[in-house]
Parts: structure tokens; sequence; C-alpha cells
């Protein structure tokens, strides 16, 4: 077995209010937070008590009902009864696919491994409560069925299986994923999770367990937390080692230098973890990547919003970088800058690990640490006086330097079986794109008109961003790297200024020109073609791009959804 390390070369994230990866970025870097009063019936089987609140507070997607079965060819019955989270899985997946550049359809029957971190069985449960069955639910309500429809969806024949740690799920799941790929044994891996809650059972259950909020207003660090609140979402990760990635010419996200995974043993008891147990994690997951905990520069917490949870995690980060023999940390102000991404969108349970690996890329992507949002002022009680923590309670920059940034990503499980990942920047060098001699020529294509003008908007807001690709790298991205749909439009530009104005008038639902060459006009007929063709043996990296729209619609089992969500 070797440590090489892993490239993130496709990602995807949804949660309240947020549906792409730069949604998700706006919010963290305004410091919002998704919360709102759980509507009623929304938890099937809730039962309200002197010791419950009524109603409580989460983080809840608008509609846990909709779905583009269409997209995916699945037939409506099947889409009724499929579990929300299997439904969820395949958009991120396809989602995480696309923004690593790669066409979906040119990875058929390739090896390609799935591991999803998986928890609760919601959607199941509220069915069997309601007395209700179909044949269409036998593989609608298996767990197993989250991993292995991604599978067959795609026609990948690599291992396919979900990972079942608790909180601590998703992780558990990308470190299997990261294992199999330095040993060889698929060329590329998928790891996702996705979390939604439908049924009020272990919302009984852990409000009388003293785990969730009965406030529903804790932030994690501050000085009124109070136990944690839910969220709903998911996220996805495309992995490739790093080597193949960087002579395949795929963009990198980040890298994955190493992955732990262990268990507490007896430490902090059957539902909690210790210091002794973390900083063992910490220690042993830096010297497997050949690195120390005092290079890390900032620290995604598991943040559990508990007075003992959160106390105990900064003892035991602030006792790792000291037996690492670091006087400072590697991060702004020579600290370890903690965050935690469920003060803006809860915990998502089986999906928060992953969650947090999403957010720390970002953060290394953006050069800048958000601040804890709600969070005024850290709680005084914290271990931190004399240490070389710090917690996130105002945005922090964190420029580049001579030294790769480095980010650790915690995720405890509630069983005890807890997760560190080491995530680095990635240091490719910059790729000398040469103009074409020609104007490029940009396929555009949605499954209507209107998501055809919604993904010129995306790919707009996507030029206006800091980290733009070049046109050589889009137009080769686009053309080479997409599923065709059949509402299609090229644009041909020279310029970023002519590229912009003409999805301008994409987005606007107005005709794209069509451009003089054969290619394109082949193109638009519906025709397959030879897009390689253009640029001989010369061609660009690929880019990271937003996903194809959707067109989801209401598919649920008893044709009564619950109620939306307004935050």
């Amino acid at each position: 077995m070797t440590n090489d390390p892993i490239a993130i070369i496709g990602m995807s994230a949804r949660a309240a209010g947020v549906d792409t990866l730069a949604e998700l970025w706006d919010m963290l870097s305004r410091g919002r937070r998704r919360f709102a009063p759980v509507p009623e019936d929304r938890w099937h089987g809730l039962e309200p008590g002197v010791d419950l609140p009524n109603p409580p507070t989460a983080s809840l997607l608008e509609r846990i009902d909709t779905f583009d079965a269409r997209f995916f060819g699945i037939a409506p019955r099947m889409a009724a009864w499929m579990d929300p989270q299997h439904r969820m899985m395949l958009e991120l997946a396809w989602h995480a696919v696309e923004n690593a550049g790669l066409d979906p359809d040119a990875l058929d029957g390739e090896p390609i491994g799935v591991f999803v971190g998986t928890f609760l069985s919601d959607y199941r449960e509220r069915i069997n409560a309601h007395g209700l069955a179909d044949g269409a639910a036998f593989p609608g309500g298996m767990t197993a069925f989250s991993a292995n429809r991604v599978s067959y969806q795609f026609g990948w024949t690599g291992p396919s299986m979900v990972i079942d740690s608790a909180c601590s799920s998703s992780l558990s799941a990308l470190g299997i994923a990261v294992q199999g790929l330095q040993q060889g044994e698929y060329p590329m891996a998928l790891v996702g999770t996705a979390s939604v809650i439908s049924n009020g059972f272990y919302a009984n259950t852990a409000y009388r367990g003293g785990a969730l909020s009965p406030t529903g207003d804790s932030v994690p660090f501050g000085p009124d937390r109070d136990g944690y609140v839910r969220g709903e979402g998911g996220a996805c990760v495309l992995l490739k080692r790093l080597d193949d990635a960087l002579a395949d010419g795929d963009p990198v996200h980040a890298v994955i230098r190493a992955v732990g995974t262990a268990h507490n043993g007896r430490g902090g008891g059957l539902t909690g973890t210790d210091v002794e147990s973390q900083v063992r994690l910490l220690s042993r997951t830096a010297a497997a990547a050949g690195r120390s905990v005092g290079e890390l520069g900032y620290l995604e917490a598991h943040g559990s919003g508990t007075p003992s949870g959160d106390a105990v995690e900064v003892a035991a980060l602030a006792r790792a970088l000291a037996d690492s023999g670091a006087t400072e940390g590697a991060g702004p102000d020579g600290k370890v800058w903690v965050g935690s991404i469920k003060a803006s969108i809860g915990h998502l349970e089986a999906a928060a690990g992953l969650m947090g690996v999403v957010k720390a890329a970002l953060v290394l992507r953006h050069g800048r640490i958000p601040r804890i949002a709600g969070l005024t002022e850290a709680d005084p009680r914290l271990p931190i006086e004399g240490t070389n923590v710090a917690i996130a309670v105002g945005d922090v920059p964190w420029p580049a330097g001579q030294a790769p940034r480095l980010a650790g990503i915690n995720s405890f499980g509630l069983g005890g079986a807890v997760s560190h990942v080491l995530l680095e920047e990635p240091t490719t060098p910059p790729h000398q794109e040469e103009q074409a001699p020609e104007p490029h020529l940009f396929p555009l294509s949605g499954q209507d008109e209107d998501c055809l003008a919604e993904f010129a908007g995306g790919l707009l807001a996507e030029l206006d961003a800091s980290t733009a690709p070049g046109l050589p790298s889009l137009a080769w991205t686009l053309q080479t790297g997409r599923h065709d749909h059949r509402a299609r439009a090229v644009i041909a530009a020279a310029a970023p200024g002519e590229l912009r104005s003409a999805l301008s008038e994409v987005a606007a639902g107005k005709p794209a020109g069509i451009p003089e060459s054969g290619l394109a006009q082949a193109w638009l007929r519906g025709e397959a073609v030879d897009w390689a063709s253009r640029w001989g043996g010369d061609r660009p990296p690929r880019s990271h791009l937003p996903g194809s729209p959707l067109r989801r619609r209401s598919h649920w089992y008893d044709r009564t959804p619950p109620a939306p969500v307004t935050w």
C-alpha cells in the first residue's frame, strides 16, 4: 500500500438554500444561517411533549418530494417509492462528474468505485408507519441502493457499497475509497452522501437523549450552545490519483494527503469521544501523510454544539499541536483557525463530514476562512488560553504562501467511529493557454430552452468569478466534457467580453447566432462530431463548470408530500 496523494477533481453540494458550489460559498462568505421552524408533519411521527420543542427548528431543504425522474430515465412510479436520499445521490453524482469536466456517457462501463455514507432510512420508516407497500419500494427503500443505483445509472463496474458509522459515515466512506485508489483497485472513485429527514423517530429519541438543541439556536463554540440542530443536504466528490489527474488534464479542487479512521475504544463512553482518542487520530493521520499537525492552518471542526464535545475537540487540537513540537500554527497570525459549517446549515449527520471537506476545499480555493455564522464571541470556558488555537469569530484572510496550505476536517460518529482528513491546496503549474487563430466554439445544451438559458446564466456567473477558467479550457470542456441535451446553442467568441455578451443573450432566452463552422452546424443538427479534431495534439486542461439544470417534479409515495419550508 502507498500513501499517494488523491485529487478531488469534481465536487457537488446541496443544502438549505444551496444548490451549487457557488451558492454554498456565497452563503458561507456572508455568514448566513439557514434555519426555520419544522412544518407540521414534515417529521412524521414526531411526538411533542414537555421535553420537546414545538415546533423544532432545523435547516431543511425547501422541498424533499421533488426529483427530475425524466432526466435519469426513471419511471414516475419508481421515483415515487424511491428514498429521497437515493434521488439526491443521483443528482449529486451527475453534477460532480460534470464539475470534473467529464462527459458521464464517456464513462459507461468503467470500473469506477462508488462509496456512500449513510445513517438513517426515514423514508422507509415513514412508509411503514402508514402501512403502505408497493413493489417499487423493494429497491427504493433498501439502503444499499443509495450506492448501487448510482453504479447502475452510470454503468460503472467498480465496487459499490454503503458505509454506516453514524455521523462519521461519509468520511469513513472517503477513507475506504482513498485506500482503494492508492492500491490501484480502480481508476476513479465517487464518494457521496445525502441526508433527508422525513420521519420523527430519530428526533424523538435524540431530543430525549440530550443530543439535539432544545432551543434550536445553538452555535458551535458559542457560550450558549446546548446541542446540535439538524440539517438536510448532501455532498459528492469524484476522486483520482493525483499523478493520473495531472497527466489526464483534470482540474483539481484540492488534494487529499491522508484520511485517518479509528474508534475511541472505551474512551468517551458509548456515545462520546475523548481528548486522547482525538490526539491519536490527528497525529497518526498527519504522520501517514508525512506531515505534522503543526502544519495545519485551518480545522473544519466536527463542532457538535454540545458544551463537552466542543471543549474536548479544542483541547485535543491544542494537545496535538503541542505534541508535534510546533511553536505556532501554520495559519494566519501563527494560529490554527477553527470553523464549523454546522453553524450555517446544521448537522447533516451522515453527510456532515463530506460537506466539511467541500467547505475546506473552497476555503483553500478562495484563500479566506469565513466566520462561524451567528457567533459573536467564543465561549471563554473553551480551553484555548495559551494555545495556538483560534476560533473564527470573524473572517480571516489566508493568502497562499511558499508552502502549500493544509486544512484538516474532523467527523465523529455517535457510536465512537472517528475520522480526520488532511486536505492540501493544489500546486499544479498554470497551463499556458494559447489563443486559437479563430474564435473558440462554446457548445451549450439543456433539456429544454429554459434549462439552456439557466445553464448560460450559470456559465456567465462562473466567468465573473476570480477563479474563472481561460477561454480555451472552457471551450474544450464544453465540447468534450458534457452530455449533449436536446436544446442547443453554439457561441463563437475570441475574447471574454464577446463570450459574456453572447451568454447574456442566451441567458435572456434570445436565440444565439449560428457560427459558420461545419462542426458547430452539425452538432446543432444533433449529429455526433469530433471536436478533438479542431485542437490537434495541444489540448488545454479541463475546467470546473456548473452542472446541468434539472427540472424537478413532485414524486411521493402517497401523493401528499410534506409542506415546503421557507427560510
